[in-house]
């Protein structure tokens, strides 16, 4: 982790990681890519994926916006 007062809210491909820091952003939410580049190049060399990072101060709004993100995108709620 870059940073001590930065935890992460989400490990996984790098798409998504990447389409979650632009929401994040999109909310005010100041959010960071771990191994994004190892992650792009050789995926199965990073393990659990590419991380998104955000500000301690911001993890509780930031996990309910990525909880979001992944019920929409896995359509859970279609059930």
């Amino acid at each position: 982790m870059p940073h001590a007062d930065f935890s992460v809210v989400y490990s996984g491909d790098s798409f998504q990681a990447d389409c979650l820091k632009s929401l994040l952003e999109g909310s005010g939410i100041h959010a960071v890519l771990e191994d994004e580049f190892l992650g792009r190049m050789v995926p199965y060399a990073v393990p659990g994926g590419v991380k998104v990072l955000v500000a301690k101060n911001d993890v509780v709004e930031a996990r309910k916006i990525v909880e979001d993100f992944i019920k929409d995108s896995t359509g859970a709620d279609d059930a």
